[in-house]
């Protein structure tokens, strides 16, 4: 069966394994050939050049599926995710729109777009803290969810209530981290040993924002720097 897409998709499959990378994209692009509509081949192909650091050319593949498929929230949501990577803050955020135009449910998108307006300074916190806390509500125990809204309280100057969920975020990771072995988050434990510090409990402050430089030894975080800023004014 030559000429049957989903039988390249599945080559393709065996063939990442194999880690063969130009056969990985020759099989891909032939099931796209055969089915121009086989949109899981255009998602794999972006995974590709993802993996091989070819951001451009992953976006150009989510924006495929989104000619063939304007009404999918997912793509735009991907997209935003590289953009945010590439540090192209005001494409993220038309992306992350987009996503939640298309579905208002769009959890992850809903979540990065709180997390861009409150690490960035872009946007309206208001609107974050909405988004943020909409997420929680539907998803209660996500530790990555609750720590943006504990930032995103954080950067409200509502400091009390960061502590709350930065808490619950650290206590949920931690229980998670012990049952897969691997080390909790870092930027977990700096969120919360920075919210410590503005409510003035500084030996709490302390072991937090120790317990994240340490962490950060295995698995440096974006603002290791800044903890140990933070921890030397304590």
């Amino acid at each position: 069966y030559p000429n049957v897409a989903p039988l390249h998709y599945l080559k393709a499959q065996v063939y990442g394994y194999q880690q063969n990378v130009q056969m990985v994209q020759a099989e891909l692009n032939r099931a796209i050939e055969l089915d121009p509509n086989y949109l899981p081949a255009y998602s794999a192909l972006a995974s590709l050049y993802i993996n091989t650091k070819q951001q451009d050319l992953a976006i150009a593949e989510y924006q495929k599926i989104i000619a063939r498929r304007p009404d999918n929230a997912t793509p735009y949501t991907l997209i935003g995710i590289l953009e945010f990577e590439r540090k192209n803050y005001d494409a993220a955020v038309d992306n992350y729109r987009k996503a939640l135009e298309k579905d208002p449910n769009a959890i992850i998108a809903a979540n990065n777009l709180a997390w861009l307006y409150a690490v960035t300074g872009k946007g309206n916190l208001d609107e974050a803290m909405r988004l943020a806390q909409g997420v929680v509500q539907k998803n209660p125990n996500v530790a990555g969810f609750i720590d943006t809204l504990g930032w995103v309280y954080y950067k409200k100057n509502l400091h009390t209530a960061a502590v709350e969920q930065l808490r619950k975020a650290v206590s949920i990771n931690e229980a998670e981290a012990r049952a897969s072995n691997v080390s909790p988050s870092a930027a977990y434990h700096y969120h919360l040993g920075m919210a410590l510090k503005e409510t003035g409990n500084k030996d709490e402050s302390r072991r937090e924002l120790e317990a994240a430089i340490k962490l950060a030894e295995k698995a440096p975080f974006a603002e290791v720097e800044d903890a140990k800023k933070a921890l030397a004014t304590l």
